[in-house]
């Protein structure tokens, strides 16, 4: 009998308790990132280590970053990706900064950022593309678990039919009122109710079996992570097809200088979410929600170009976290953050009836357009934009 099955889930269940609660993964400790991909970030590191027996203050010293060697098989040179993806490239700055293009596509990359833009929309990668002896690279997961699917989703091999059931979860509830407004009141759970409501509504006249995970104010079960379970479970209950979490967003600092949207998928194996920029242990752990990692990506893209083009708020970006509602899920999922109700023009703005039906008619457009997508993928069609 071969033993390294048996190993594997071993230290997966060993990494598992040994860092419940070291991650932030529950919605209700949720921050947002400020633009992630305006500061450089570490290229590359490998899985954390055991840190070593503590040194004497004065000894102390910051551990250097692992060397990136080239070749690497976790990294793809970007005219081979370009190729992959169908794109010419030109160079912006030889090396470092490049945009891939054809007569509908744009994709403009750089150096040391894991912000990129795809027709003028915000992407976060898994990590930063490195630029080493006049080359340009990107990881061959960011590659091919985001944007092929958004880029050339014919290629990814296997195909979905039309989602049939879709699991709609209001996030919070009960005595989890999730983000505050203090000033006016606003509850985050209030409003992600009433959003969720009015999509079931919208996706029931378009022919959609809809499932809530909650249709009144309580919470699931007594424990935040029992209660993420629960809605996850609710999903694999009634065999769905998607899942989309509502939430709204806050900070603390800064408040009415960050507004807009943002829509996660889970992140993928091996890769840090996107509030880290170095790997650890728990990141090597395959999850339920990486088995849709290609999916994930091309619902949560198509929700958010949606949500960009009718609402007309700021693109925060198509990111990626580790948060557990979407770890847990087995379906494609994607969270969505509607808004900041810490911005006091965005909270005044969610707070009206008009805005929350807005909302819920761009979300079924986006799950509409998705839809469309895997009907085209089945009839071996190249699905027609994004």
């Amino acid at each position: 009998m071969n033993s390294r099955p048996v190993r594997r889930i071993a230290l997966g269940c060993l990494l598992m308790v040994s860092l419940v609660g070291a991650r932030a993964e529950g919605d209700a400790e949720r921050a947002a990132p400020t633009r992630p991909g305006s500061t450089a970030s570490p290229a590359a590191s490998a899985p954390a280590k055991a840190a070593p027996s503590p040194a004497p203050a004065a000894a102390k010293k910051t551990p250097p970053a692992p060397v990136l060697r080239f070749p690497n098989p976790e990294w793809v040179d970007i005219t081979v990706a370009a190729k992959r993806l169908g794109l010419k490239i030109a160079w912006k700055v030889s090396g470092r900064e490049a945009v891939l293009t054809d007569k509908d596509t744009r994709l403009e990359v750089a150096s040391d950022r894991i912000e990129v833009e795809l027709d003028g929309q915000r992407i976060f990668l898994g990590q930063a593309l490195v630029s080493r002896g006049g080359d340009l690279f990107i990881t061959k997961i960011d590659l091919e678990r985001c944007l092929l699917p958004l880029v050339r989703p014919e290629l990814i091999g296997r195909t979905k039919p039309r989602p049939k059931t879709i699991v709609i979860d209001p996030g919070h509830g009960g005595p989890d009122k999730g983000m505050v407004n203090t000033r006016f009141n606003f509850f985050e759970k209030t409003y992600t109710l009433d959003t969720s409501l009015r999509l079931k509504k919208i996706l029931e006249a378009r022919g959609w079996k809809v499932v809530l995970t909650r249709n009144d104010d309580r919470q699931l079960k007594r424990g935040k992570q029992e209660d993420l379970q629960r809605r996850a479970d609710i999903a694999d209950d009634v065999n769905a097809d998607v899942f989309v979490s509502i939430h709204f967003n806050a900070v603390a600092d800064q408040v009415e200088k960050v507004s807009g949207l943002e829509v996660y998928r889970f992140t993928p194996q091996h890769q840090p979410p996107v509030t880290r920029a170095l790997r650890r242990l728990d990141d090597e752990i395959l999850n339920p929600g990486n088995v849709n990692d290609v999916w994930n990506s091309l619902l949560a893209f198509t929700i958010q170009r949606r949500l960009l083009l009718e609402l007309k708020l700021d693109d925060r970006g198509f990111k990626h976290d580790r948060l557990a509602v979407l770890r847990l899920v087995s379906c494609p999922a994607v969270l969505i953050e509607g808004g900041f109700l810490s911005n006091t023009a965005e909270a005044r703005r969610i707070a009206t009836a008009t805005y929350r039906q807005q909302l819920a008619e761009a979300i079924a457009n986006g799950l509409t357009a998705y839809a469309t997508q895997l009907e085209s993928l089945q009839a071996g069609a190249k699905p027609k934009g994004r």
